[in-house]
């Protein structure tokens, strides 16, 4: 009789997506941040070579900032981090597989003990969507379990053997993977509306009433006031303090991470995406000057801008001094939008 030694199967790995999957927050994303930050010239420059050739831009950005991202300081999922390590556990390699460029995701998982090999995107090669689905079938011919978080993952689930959603669309339970069955979701996407009013900071729109004070002193005098449009230069101030409170934010990232009492903030513990915050941050720029101009004319816009470029200025060197510059620019910005709106 002779006996048939049957291999033993190997363990199926676990892949884990970065961006918005392992990370609250989205590597390209905080290097395009960093890389403005520090030349803000180059945003445009970027942005057209992202369009034409997303790999390059982000090679051409890790070369000029990769080493002032903080990896250590970077929010995880603790859902995905636990995941990860019941894998661990039963024997199973877990391996990062992610859009964002090569070295940065070596660098993400060089800190991390539970993470075997990591793969991203090279020259040529942009690791999203059928790539990533196509490079993963052929590096794990017998299977592979993946956790993904948006539409670019729905190839990667379907070529899976099973698939873990991290906030995902609304339709992922529709996408079946390879072995047939749904994509398991951890946790249901929801609105960002709370995290966002976070950082708005209403809690300093009071302020903004100081753009009146110049309107109640002219009403002191004697002077006929129109208290109508006094309440428009308090909105203009409102949303002006709303933006720069986001850009604040913006510029602060990293340091809020490092310090206990501020990694709290949305921005710095990822409940808030650095994309939703510069679309408000412009948004509400946008509004604010529309409002100016139209309802106050051009002097009172003028000043909007002015203010928030020079908080911005501010912001970005004045240093230990940040506090009380950033406090006395938008002060005076709000006494003279009142001012400029008489």
């Amino acid at each position: 009789m002779t006996l048939t030694l049957v291999p033993k199967p190997k363990p199926r790995p676990l892949i884990l997506d970065v961006d918005g999957t392992l990370l609250r927050s989205d590597l390209t994303h905080e290097m395009i941040l960093e890389a403005v930050k520090r030349d803000p010239l180059k945003a445009v420059h970027y942005a057209r070579l992202g369009l034409r050739d997303k790999p390059a831009m982000k090679d051409e950005m890790v070369a000029r900032i990769g080493d002032r991202i903080a990896f250590g300081d970077l929010p995880l999922e603790p859902k995905i981090v636990q995941l990860a390590h019941d894998a661990r556990a039963s024997g199973r390699p877990v391996h990062l597989c992610s859009g964002s460029e090569q070295s940065l995701v070596d660098q993400l998982a060089g800190g991390l003990d539970f993470i075997d090999e990591a793969y991203g995107t090279k020259i040529g090669w942009n690791m999203t969507s059928e790539r990533k689905a196509s490079f993963l079938t052929d590096r794990f011919p017998d299977g592979f379990d993946y956790a993904g978080n948006s539409t670019q993952d729905y190839k990667v689930w379907e070529a899976a053997h099973s698939g873990y959603g991290m906030r995902p669309p609304s339709d992922t339970p529709e996408t079946r993977t390879n072995a047939g069955e749904p994509v398991t979701i951890l946790e249901e996407r929801s609105h960002s509306l709370g995290p966002l009013m976070r950082a708005l900071r209403p809690v300093m729109w009071p302020l903004a009433l100081g753009s009146a004070l110049p309107s109640v002193a002219a009403f002191l005098l004697g002077r006929t006031v129109d208290w109508g449009t006094s309440l428009w230069v308090v909105l203009c101030g409102v949303m002006l303090l709303a933006a720069v409170s986001l850009a604040d934010d913006l510029a602060d990232i990293q340091r809020d991470r490092r310090r206990a009492d501020m990694r709290d903030r949305p921005l710095a513990n990822g409940t808030l995406a650095v994309t939703e915050a510069v679309g408000a941050m412009v948004g509400l720029w946008i509004v604010g000057l529309a409002v100016s101009l139209t309802t106050l004319g051009w002097p009172a816009a003028l000043g909007f801008m002015a203010t928030f470029f020079v908080s911005m200025i501010a912001l970005r060197h004045s240093g230990r001094r940040a506090v009380f510059v950033h406090a006395l620019v938008v002060g005076i910005g709000l006494l003279s939008l009142g001012t400029l709106a008489l």
